[in-house]
Protein backbone atom coordinates (compact mmCIF):
# COMPACT_ATOMS: atom_id res chain seq x y z
CA UNK A 1 0.00 0.00 0.00
CA UNK A 2 2.82 2.65 0.74
CA UNK A 3 4.57 1.95 -2.32
CA UNK A 4 1.21 2.40 -4.02
CA UNK A 5 0.87 6.22 -2.59
CA UNK A 6 4.75 6.66 -3.67
CA UNK A 7 4.05 5.69 -7.38
CA UNK A 8 1.15 7.58 -7.19
CA UNK A 9 2.70 10.54 -6.10
CA UNK A 10 5.53 9.89 -8.22
CA UNK A 11 3.36 10.08 -10.99
CA UNK A 12 1.83 13.29 -9.95
CA UNK A 13 4.49 14.73 -9.79
CA UNK A 14 5.58 13.78 -13.24
CA UNK A 15 2.50 14.88 -14.97
CA UNK A 16 2.47 18.41 -13.32
CA UNK A 17 6.27 18.70 -14.61
CA UNK A 18 5.47 17.73 -18.13
CA UNK A 19 2.32 20.27 -18.22
CA UNK A 20 4.47 23.08 -17.24
CA UNK A 21 7.25 21.80 -20.06
CA UNK A 22 4.07 21.74 -22.26
CA UNK A 23 2.42 24.99 -21.35
CA UNK A 24 5.95 27.13 -21.58
CA UNK A 25 7.23 25.61 -24.21
CA UNK A 26 3.59 26.50 -25.76
CA UNK A 27 4.12 29.83 -24.31
CA UNK A 28 7.50 30.21 -26.58
CA UNK A 29 6.20 29.01 -29.94
CA UNK A 30 3.86 31.63 -30.17
CA UNK A 31 5.23 34.78 -32.23
CA UNK A 32 5.07 38.33 -31.55
CA UNK A 33 3.65 40.67 -34.52
CA UNK A 34 5.62 43.21 -35.40
CA UNK A 35 6.20 45.96 -33.04
CA UNK A 36 4.07 48.21 -35.91
CA UNK A 37 0.99 45.56 -35.16
CA UNK A 38 1.70 45.94 -31.25
CA UNK A 39 -1.27 47.50 -30.92
CA UNK A 40 -4.22 47.06 -27.82
CA UNK A 41 -7.56 48.63 -29.08
CA UNK A 42 -10.26 49.32 -26.33
CA UNK A 43 -13.99 49.72 -27.31
CA UNK A 44 -16.89 51.37 -25.48
CA UNK A 45 -14.58 53.14 -23.00
CA UNK A 46 -15.72 56.25 -21.29
CA UNK A 47 -12.79 58.79 -22.56
CA UNK A 48 -10.83 60.59 -19.73
CA UNK A 49 -12.18 64.31 -18.41
CA UNK A 50 -9.57 65.63 -16.07
CA UNK A 51 -5.98 65.11 -16.52
CA UNK A 52 -4.70 66.72 -13.06
CA UNK A 53 -4.07 63.54 -11.04
CA UNK A 54 -4.88 65.66 -7.81
CA UNK A 55 -8.52 65.96 -8.82
CA UNK A 56 -9.04 63.22 -11.11
CA UNK A 57 -12.10 61.11 -9.96
CA UNK A 58 -13.62 59.10 -12.82
CA UNK A 59 -12.30 55.27 -13.74
CA UNK A 60 -11.41 56.70 -17.30
CA UNK A 61 -8.92 59.59 -16.57
CA UNK A 62 -7.69 57.15 -13.57
CA UNK A 63 -6.79 54.50 -16.06
CA UNK A 64 -5.06 56.73 -18.73
CA UNK A 65 -3.02 58.74 -15.92
CA UNK A 66 -1.94 55.38 -14.42
CA UNK A 67 -0.63 54.51 -18.09
CA UNK A 68 1.35 57.75 -18.68
CA UNK A 69 2.61 58.13 -14.93
CA UNK A 70 4.27 56.02 -12.84
CA UNK A 71 4.54 56.17 -9.50
CA UNK A 72 6.29 55.11 -6.20
CA UNK A 73 4.52 51.98 -6.52
CA UNK A 74 2.12 50.49 -9.26
CA UNK A 75 -0.46 48.14 -10.53
CA UNK A 76 1.29 45.16 -12.23
CA UNK A 77 0.50 42.60 -15.26
CA UNK A 78 -1.39 40.39 -12.54
CA UNK A 79 -3.56 43.96 -11.12
CA UNK A 80 -1.65 43.22 -8.20
CA UNK A 81 0.31 46.49 -6.19
CA UNK A 82 3.80 46.57 -6.74
CA UNK A 83 6.73 48.52 -6.46
CA UNK A 84 6.90 51.00 -9.52
CA UNK A 85 10.11 53.85 -8.65
CA UNK A 86 10.67 52.55 -5.07
CA UNK A 87 14.37 50.06 -5.41
CA UNK A 88 14.09 49.51 -2.12
CA UNK A 89 12.05 50.31 0.76
CA UNK A 90 12.85 50.24 4.64
CA UNK A 91 11.39 50.87 7.64
CA UNK A 92 12.54 52.90 11.02
CA UNK A 93 13.03 50.70 13.74
CA UNK A 94 9.99 52.89 15.81
CA UNK A 95 8.00 51.49 12.45
CA UNK A 96 6.96 55.32 11.49
CA UNK A 97 9.26 56.08 8.86
CA UNK A 98 9.86 54.89 5.79
CA UNK A 99 12.62 55.31 3.74
CA UNK A 100 11.91 54.80 -0.11
CA UNK A 101 15.38 54.68 -2.35
CA UNK A 102 14.14 55.45 -5.72
CA UNK A 103 15.10 54.43 -9.26
CA UNK A 104 16.21 57.23 -11.72
CA UNK A 105 13.43 58.51 -14.01
CA UNK A 106 13.09 61.02 -16.13
CA UNK A 107 9.91 62.70 -18.18
CA UNK A 108 8.93 63.01 -21.85
CA UNK A 109 11.15 66.37 -21.92
CA UNK A 110 13.83 64.49 -20.03
CA UNK A 111 13.49 66.73 -16.57
CA UNK A 112 14.37 64.17 -13.85
CA UNK A 113 11.30 62.33 -11.82
CA UNK A 114 13.21 62.97 -8.15
CA UNK A 115 12.61 62.85 -4.10
CA UNK A 116 11.58 66.17 -4.33
CA UNK A 117 9.36 66.17 -7.17
CA UNK A 118 7.72 63.82 -4.99
CA UNK A 119 7.54 66.09 -1.91
CA UNK A 120 5.76 68.51 -3.65
CA UNK A 121 3.18 66.69 -5.00
CA UNK A 122 2.63 64.72 -1.75
CA UNK A 123 2.23 68.75 -0.06
CA UNK A 124 0.34 69.76 -3.41
CA UNK A 125 -2.39 67.10 -2.17
CA UNK A 126 -2.51 67.39 1.18
CA UNK A 127 -2.80 71.65 0.63
CA UNK A 128 -6.42 72.35 1.47
CA UNK A 129 -6.17 74.89 -1.19
CA UNK A 130 -6.14 72.43 -3.84
CA UNK A 131 -9.37 70.77 -2.67
CA UNK A 132 -8.10 67.50 -3.28
CA UNK A 133 -10.90 64.81 -3.30
CA UNK A 134 -7.90 62.37 -2.00
CA UNK A 135 -5.76 64.69 0.59
CA UNK A 136 -7.68 62.17 3.35
CA UNK A 137 -5.05 59.50 1.66
CA UNK A 138 -2.41 61.66 3.92
CA UNK A 139 -4.25 61.73 7.10
CA UNK A 140 -1.65 58.73 8.64
CA UNK A 141 1.20 60.97 7.25
CA UNK A 142 2.73 63.51 10.31
CA UNK A 143 0.78 66.47 10.31
CA UNK A 144 -1.77 65.38 6.98
CA UNK A 145 -4.90 66.15 8.73
CA UNK A 146 -3.78 69.26 10.20
CA UNK A 147 -2.58 70.52 7.05
CA UNK A 148 -5.38 69.45 4.78
CA UNK A 149 -8.06 71.65 7.42
CA UNK A 150 -5.51 74.47 7.03
CA UNK A 151 -4.72 74.44 10.45
CA UNK A 152 -1.17 73.58 9.53
CA UNK A 153 1.32 74.81 6.31
CA UNK A 154 2.06 72.11 3.69
CA UNK A 155 5.63 72.43 4.49
CA UNK A 156 5.15 70.70 7.63
CA UNK A 157 4.61 67.38 6.22
CA UNK A 158 5.57 64.39 7.21
CA UNK A 159 7.77 64.23 3.76
CA UNK A 160 11.35 64.97 3.32
CA UNK A 161 14.24 64.53 0.00
CA UNK A 162 17.29 62.93 1.66
CA UNK A 163 19.27 63.66 -1.41
CA UNK A 164 17.79 63.57 -4.77
CA UNK A 165 16.82 59.78 -5.23
CA UNK A 166 15.73 59.39 -1.12
CA UNK A 167 12.64 59.97 -0.42
CA UNK A 168 11.41 59.71 3.85
CA UNK A 169 7.96 59.53 4.83
CA UNK A 170 6.95 59.83 8.52
CA UNK A 171 3.66 58.67 9.62
CA UNK A 172 2.11 59.85 12.50
CA UNK A 173 2.01 56.61 14.07
CA UNK A 174 3.77 53.26 13.59
CA UNK A 175 1.59 51.38 10.53
CA UNK A 176 3.14 48.36 8.56
CA UNK A 177 1.40 48.02 4.73
CA UNK A 178 0.85 51.61 4.46
CA UNK A 179 3.26 51.93 1.24
CA UNK A 180 -0.14 49.39 -0.65
CA UNK A 181 -2.42 53.26 -1.12
CA UNK A 182 0.93 55.15 -2.90
CA UNK A 183 0.33 52.75 -6.09
CA UNK A 184 -3.45 55.25 -6.40
CA UNK A 185 -3.18 57.61 -9.15
CA UNK A 186 -3.32 60.82 -6.93
CA UNK A 187 -0.22 60.18 -5.75
CA UNK A 188 1.62 59.86 -9.24
CA UNK A 189 4.10 62.52 -9.74
CA UNK A 190 2.66 65.14 -12.06
CA UNK A 191 5.57 68.15 -12.63
CA UNK A 192 2.69 70.16 -14.42
CA UNK A 193 -0.67 70.55 -15.15
CA UNK A 194 -1.83 71.05 -18.34
CA UNK A 195 -4.09 69.75 -21.39
CA UNK A 196 -4.06 65.97 -21.96
CA UNK A 197 -1.24 66.31 -24.84
CA UNK A 198 1.03 68.77 -22.99
CA UNK A 199 1.23 66.53 -19.98
CA UNK A 200 4.96 66.17 -19.22
CA UNK A 201 5.13 62.69 -17.76
CA UNK A 202 7.44 60.10 -16.85
CA UNK A 203 5.18 56.29 -17.45
CA UNK A 204 5.55 54.13 -20.19
CA UNK A 205 3.14 55.71 -22.72
CA UNK A 206 2.53 59.41 -23.23
CA UNK A 207 -0.78 60.56 -25.21
CA UNK A 208 -0.12 60.79 -28.66
CA UNK A 209 -4.17 62.50 -29.32
CA UNK A 210 -7.15 62.89 -27.87
CA UNK A 211 -10.48 64.05 -29.62
CA UNK A 212 -14.12 63.31 -28.70
CA UNK A 213 -14.39 59.48 -30.24
CA UNK A 214 -10.68 58.15 -29.33
CA UNK A 215 -7.48 58.48 -27.02
CA UNK A 216 -4.44 57.07 -28.24
CA UNK A 217 -1.08 56.84 -26.71
CA UNK A 218 2.17 55.59 -27.91
CA UNK A 219 4.92 54.23 -26.33
CA UNK A 220 7.50 56.79 -24.05
CA UNK A 221 10.80 55.52 -25.37
CA UNK A 222 12.48 57.92 -22.00
CA UNK A 223 10.48 55.62 -19.78
CA UNK A 224 13.54 54.45 -17.45
CA UNK A 225 11.97 51.11 -18.39
CA UNK A 226 11.74 50.95 -21.97
CA UNK A 227 13.12 48.05 -22.85
CA UNK A 228 9.91 46.07 -21.20
CA UNK A 229 7.75 47.86 -23.07
CA UNK A 230 6.30 45.58 -26.09
CA UNK A 231 3.37 47.61 -26.95
CA UNK A 232 3.73 50.80 -29.42
CA UNK A 233 -0.20 52.25 -29.41
CA UNK A 234 -2.64 52.09 -27.46
CA UNK A 235 -6.22 52.68 -28.54
CA UNK A 236 -9.27 53.92 -26.16
CA UNK A 237 -12.69 54.30 -28.78
CA UNK A 238 -15.90 55.50 -27.20
CA UNK A 239 -17.54 53.64 -29.69
CA UNK A 240 -18.42 50.46 -28.31
CA UNK A 241 -17.96 48.17 -31.97
CA UNK A 242 -19.79 45.17 -30.69
CA UNK A 243 -21.32 44.46 -33.89
CA UNK A 244 -18.83 46.08 -36.09
CA UNK A 245 -15.50 45.21 -34.59
CA UNK A 246 -15.36 41.91 -32.81
CA UNK A 247 -11.96 41.85 -32.12
CA UNK A 248 -9.76 43.84 -29.55
CA UNK A 249 -11.08 44.16 -25.85
CA UNK A 250 -14.93 44.75 -25.08
CA UNK A 251 -16.14 46.28 -21.73
CA UNK A 252 -19.67 43.85 -22.22
CA UNK A 253 -22.50 46.88 -21.31
CA UNK A 254 -25.31 45.61 -18.83
CA UNK A 255 -28.21 43.80 -20.79
CA UNK A 256 -26.17 42.45 -23.61
CA UNK A 257 -27.29 39.46 -25.10
CA UNK A 258 -25.97 36.48 -24.98
CA UNK A 259 -25.61 36.24 -28.59
CA UNK A 260 -23.68 39.33 -29.46
CA UNK A 261 -21.06 38.60 -26.43
CA UNK A 262 -20.87 34.78 -28.51
CA UNK A 263 -19.96 37.03 -31.72
CA UNK A 264 -17.31 38.81 -30.38
CA UNK A 265 -13.96 36.87 -30.78
CA UNK A 266 -11.66 36.26 -27.54
CA UNK A 267 -11.87 35.21 -24.13
CA UNK A 268 -14.82 36.51 -21.38
CA UNK A 269 -12.90 37.23 -18.11
CA UNK A 270 -15.48 38.37 -15.38
CA UNK A 271 -13.61 41.26 -13.09
CA UNK A 272 -14.49 41.41 -9.38
CA UNK A 273 -13.73 45.40 -8.34
CA UNK A 274 -13.61 46.89 -5.07
CA UNK A 275 -17.79 48.60 -4.94
CA UNK A 276 -20.23 47.07 -3.20
CA UNK A 277 -24.05 48.15 -3.26
CA UNK A 278 -26.38 47.64 -0.21
CA UNK A 279 -29.76 48.74 1.50
CA UNK A 280 -28.54 51.97 3.66
CA UNK A 281 -31.18 52.60 6.12
CA UNK A 282 -31.13 56.29 7.98
CA UNK A 283 -30.96 55.03 11.56
CA UNK A 284 -32.67 58.62 12.45
CA UNK A 285 -35.88 58.26 11.14
CA UNK A 286 -38.81 56.16 12.25
CA UNK A 287 -38.95 52.92 11.82
CA UNK A 288 -35.59 52.55 11.15
CA UNK A 289 -34.56 53.59 14.53
CA UNK A 290 -35.62 50.39 15.98
CA UNK A 291 -32.56 47.74 15.25
CA UNK A 292 -34.83 45.07 15.33
CA UNK A 293 -36.88 46.07 12.11
CA UNK A 294 -33.68 47.20 10.16
CA UNK A 295 -32.55 43.21 11.22
CA UNK A 296 -36.20 41.85 10.08
CA UNK A 297 -35.51 43.48 7.03
CA UNK A 298 -31.51 42.47 6.71
CA UNK A 299 -33.26 38.83 7.15
CA UNK A 300 -35.64 38.81 4.68
CA UNK A 301 -33.73 39.93 1.94
CA UNK A 302 -33.40 37.12 -0.83
CA UNK A 303 -30.08 37.68 -2.83
CA UNK A 304 -30.86 34.29 -4.67
CA UNK A 305 -34.11 36.36 -6.51
CA UNK A 306 -31.77 39.02 -6.99
CA UNK A 307 -29.02 37.22 -9.04
CA UNK A 308 -31.16 37.66 -12.54
CA UNK A 309 -30.99 41.05 -11.94
CA UNK A 310 -27.24 41.74 -11.97
CA UNK A 311 -24.41 42.14 -14.52
CA UNK A 312 -22.86 38.58 -15.31
CA UNK A 313 -19.84 39.69 -12.98
CA UNK A 314 -21.58 41.03 -10.29
CA UNK A 315 -22.19 38.45 -6.89
CA UNK A 316 -24.44 38.55 -4.57
CA UNK A 317 -22.74 39.40 -1.02
CA UNK A 318 -23.43 39.22 2.72
CA UNK A 319 -20.54 41.01 2.95
CA UNK A 320 -19.45 44.75 3.27
CA UNK A 321 -15.52 44.33 2.77
CA UNK A 322 -16.19 42.15 -0.33
CA UNK A 323 -12.29 42.38 -0.97
CA UNK A 324 -11.76 40.56 1.94
CA UNK A 325 -10.45 36.85 1.24
CA UNK A 326 -11.34 35.60 5.12
CA UNK A 327 -13.75 33.90 5.83
CA UNK A 328 -16.62 35.80 8.24
CA UNK A 329 -19.98 34.66 9.23
CA UNK A 330 -21.96 38.15 9.17
CA UNK A 331 -25.48 35.92 9.27
CA UNK A 332 -27.86 37.35 11.73
CA UNK A 333 -30.15 34.72 14.40
CA UNK A 334 -33.77 34.94 13.89
CA UNK A 335 -36.65 34.43 11.26
CA UNK A 336 -37.40 37.52 9.55
CA UNK A 337 -41.44 37.19 9.90
CA UNK A 338 -41.28 36.60 13.66
CA UNK A 339 -38.86 39.44 14.29
CA UNK A 340 -41.05 41.40 11.60
CA UNK A 341 -44.51 40.31 13.47
CA UNK A 342 -42.97 41.42 17.55
CA UNK A 343 -41.67 44.68 15.73
CA UNK A 344 -45.42 45.76 14.64
CA UNK A 345 -47.07 44.75 18.21
CA UNK A 346 -44.22 46.75 20.24
CA UNK A 347 -44.76 49.51 17.94
CA UNK A 348 -48.28 49.54 18.37
CA UNK A 349 -48.72 49.42 14.21
CA UNK A 350 -51.19 47.08 11.81
CA UNK A 351 -48.73 47.84 8.94
CA UNK A 352 -45.79 49.80 8.52
CA UNK A 353 -45.06 51.54 4.77
CA UNK A 354 -41.42 52.58 3.96
CA UNK A 355 -39.68 54.26 1.32
CA UNK A 356 -36.84 53.00 -0.97
CA UNK A 357 -34.71 55.55 -2.33
CA UNK A 358 -33.35 54.45 -5.87
CA UNK A 359 -32.02 56.07 -9.21
CA UNK A 360 -32.72 55.95 -12.97
CA UNK A 361 -31.27 53.20 -14.23
CA UNK A 362 -32.15 49.98 -15.46
CA UNK A 363 -29.94 47.91 -13.45
CA UNK A 364 -31.25 49.51 -10.29
CA UNK A 365 -34.65 49.54 -11.27
CA UNK A 366 -34.62 45.80 -11.17
CA UNK A 367 -33.19 45.47 -8.73
CA UNK A 368 -35.09 47.92 -6.38
CA UNK A 369 -38.32 46.20 -7.80
CA UNK A 370 -37.25 42.85 -6.62
CA UNK A 371 -35.87 44.35 -3.37
CA UNK A 372 -40.01 45.58 -2.87
CA UNK A 373 -41.38 42.04 -3.78
CA UNK A 374 -39.08 40.53 -1.63
CA UNK A 375 -39.67 42.59 1.57
CA UNK A 376 -43.33 42.83 0.89
CA UNK A 377 -43.59 39.24 1.74
CA UNK A 378 -43.79 40.31 5.22
CA UNK A 379 -46.95 40.66 5.94
CA UNK A 380 -48.11 44.03 7.16
CA UNK A 381 -45.27 45.93 4.93
CA UNK A 382 -45.60 48.38 1.87
CA UNK A 383 -42.24 49.45 0.44
CA UNK A 384 -42.48 52.62 -2.23
CA UNK A 385 -39.69 52.74 -4.58
CA UNK A 386 -38.86 56.44 -5.73
CA UNK A 387 -36.52 56.47 -8.18
CA UNK A 388 -34.62 59.79 -8.72
CA UNK A 389 -31.61 61.08 -10.84
CA UNK A 390 -28.60 60.05 -9.77
CA UNK A 391 -27.02 63.80 -8.95
CA UNK A 392 -30.47 64.26 -7.66
CA UNK A 393 -30.17 60.81 -5.14
CA UNK A 394 -26.93 61.28 -4.03
CA UNK A 395 -27.54 64.91 -2.74
CA UNK A 396 -30.88 64.00 -0.88
CA UNK A 397 -29.01 60.87 0.37
CA UNK A 398 -25.97 63.04 1.43
CA UNK A 399 -28.41 65.12 3.03
CA UNK A 400 -29.67 62.59 5.34
CA UNK A 401 -33.27 63.11 3.82
CA UNK A 402 -33.88 60.14 3.11
CA UNK A 403 -35.50 56.35 4.47
CA UNK A 404 -33.83 53.74 3.05
CA UNK A 405 -31.59 53.94 0.22
CA UNK A 406 -30.33 51.76 -2.77
CA UNK A 407 -26.82 52.51 -2.31
CA UNK A 408 -23.06 52.03 -3.32
CA UNK A 409 -19.84 52.69 -2.52
CA UNK A 410 -16.08 52.15 -4.36
CA UNK A 411 -13.19 52.60 -2.15
CA UNK A 412 -10.45 54.95 -3.59
CA UNK A 413 -7.95 53.12 -1.53
CA UNK A 414 -6.57 49.19 -0.74
CA UNK A 415 -8.04 48.91 2.78
CA UNK A 416 -10.14 47.41 4.60
CA UNK A 417 -11.00 51.28 6.72
CA UNK A 418 -12.04 52.65 3.29
CA UNK A 419 -15.26 50.80 3.45
CA UNK A 420 -15.81 51.97 7.21
CA UNK A 421 -14.90 55.54 8.07
CA UNK A 422 -18.38 56.29 6.36
CA UNK A 423 -19.78 54.98 9.09
CA UNK A 424 -17.94 56.75 12.09
CA UNK A 425 -20.14 59.14 14.31
CA UNK A 426 -18.33 62.17 13.11
CA UNK A 427 -17.49 61.31 9.47
CA UNK A 428 -18.46 63.93 7.24
CA UNK A 429 -19.70 60.94 4.96
CA UNK A 430 -22.11 59.32 7.81
CA UNK A 431 -25.47 60.26 6.08
CA UNK A 432 -27.02 57.21 7.48
CA UNK A 433 -27.38 58.76 11.30
CA UNK A 434 -25.28 55.77 13.11
CA UNK A 435 -23.92 56.45 15.80
CA UNK A 436 -21.84 53.94 17.91
CA UNK A 437 -19.53 53.98 20.71
CA UNK A 438 -18.15 50.26 20.29
CA UNK A 439 -18.11 50.72 16.58
CA UNK A 440 -16.11 53.96 16.91
CA UNK A 441 -13.66 51.95 19.28
CA UNK A 442 -12.74 49.34 17.54
CA UNK A 443 -12.08 51.80 14.31
CA UNK A 444 -9.59 53.75 17.10
CA UNK A 445 -8.19 50.17 17.98
CA UNK A 446 -7.35 49.53 14.68
CA UNK A 447 -5.96 52.65 13.72
CA UNK A 448 -3.59 52.35 16.21
CA UNK A 449 -2.75 49.10 15.54
CA UNK A 450 0.53 48.42 13.38
CA UNK A 451 0.64 44.91 12.56
CA UNK A 452 -1.51 44.48 9.15
CA UNK A 453 -2.90 41.04 10.04
CA UNK A 454 -4.49 42.43 13.69
CA UNK A 455 -5.54 45.71 12.44
CA UNK A 456 -7.51 44.04 9.41
CA UNK A 457 -8.82 41.45 12.53
CA UNK A 458 -10.19 44.30 14.09
CA UNK A 459 -11.74 45.95 11.11
CA UNK A 460 -13.65 42.71 10.44
CA UNK A 461 -14.79 43.39 13.87
CA UNK A 462 -16.08 46.49 12.93
CA UNK A 463 -17.81 45.06 9.99
CA UNK A 464 -19.43 42.53 12.09
CA UNK A 465 -20.73 45.25 14.39
CA UNK A 466 -22.56 46.72 11.27
CA UNK A 467 -24.00 43.63 9.99
CA UNK A 468 -25.21 42.73 13.27
CA UNK A 469 -26.67 46.44 13.55
CA UNK A 470 -28.53 46.47 10.25
CA UNK A 471 -26.84 49.61 9.49
CA UNK A 472 -25.67 47.94 6.35
CA UNK A 473 -27.17 45.35 4.22
CA UNK A 474 -24.97 43.97 1.47
CA UNK A 475 -26.55 43.05 -1.33
CA UNK A 476 -23.57 42.68 -4.42
CA UNK A 477 -20.24 43.03 -5.39
CA UNK A 478 -19.38 45.30 -8.45
CA UNK A 479 -17.47 43.66 -11.25
CA UNK A 480 -17.04 44.28 -14.86
CA UNK A 481 -16.80 41.65 -17.80
CA UNK A 482 -14.89 41.66 -20.93
CA UNK A 483 -14.25 40.10 -23.78
CA UNK A 484 -10.00 40.39 -24.54
CA UNK A 485 -9.07 39.43 -28.56
CA UNK A 486 -6.76 36.32 -27.98
CA UNK A 487 -3.86 37.80 -29.23
CA UNK A 488 -3.77 40.03 -26.19
CA UNK A 489 -1.28 38.62 -23.61
CA UNK A 490 -0.33 39.94 -20.12
CA UNK A 491 -3.19 42.64 -18.97
CA UNK A 492 -3.82 43.38 -15.52
CA UNK A 493 -7.52 43.65 -14.08
CA UNK A 494 -7.42 45.22 -10.44
CA UNK A 495 -9.91 44.90 -7.89
CA UNK A 496 -9.38 48.62 -7.09
CA UNK A 497 -7.41 51.40 -8.99
CA UNK A 498 -7.10 51.57 -12.69
CA UNK A 499 -9.66 49.62 -15.03
CA UNK A 500 -6.91 47.71 -16.84
CA UNK A 501 -3.02 47.89 -16.77
CA UNK A 502 -1.75 46.98 -20.47
CA UNK A 503 1.61 48.69 -19.00
CA UNK A 504 3.91 44.93 -20.28
CA UNK A 505 0.85 44.03 -22.54
CA UNK A 506 2.22 42.28 -25.93
CA UNK A 507 0.27 41.13 -28.77
CA UNK A 508 0.86 37.79 -30.38
CA UNK A 509 0.20 35.87 -34.05
CA UNK A 510 -2.91 34.04 -33.84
Amino acid sequence: MKRFFIGAALLGSVLILFFVIWYGQREQARELVPPEEQIVTIHGEMLPEQPNTLLAIDPSSQTVLSHIYEGLYRFGADGEIEPGLVETMTRSQDGATYTFTLKESQTVNGNPVTAETFVEHFRMLADDDTNSPFSFLLEDVLNGKAISLGTKEPETLGVKAVDAQTLELTLERPLEGFEQILAMPAFLPQTMIGEWQELDANGPFQIESLDAAQVTLKKNEAYYDADRITLEEIMILADEGLDSEPDGIHPIPYGTDEATIESLEGELVDVPRSGVFYLKPNVDEYPFDDADFRRSLALALNREALEDSLARAEVTTERLLVTDDAELDPSLDGEAATLFADVLERLEEDEIEIELLSFVDDEARQIAQTIETELEKLPGLQVNVVELPLGDKVRKEVAGEYALSLSGWQPDYPAFSAYLTQFETDNYLNSSGFADKSFDRLMEQARTTEALDERNETYRQAEKRLLEEAVVIPIYQAGRSYTVDSKYAEIGFPVIGPSYVLTFSKVYEK
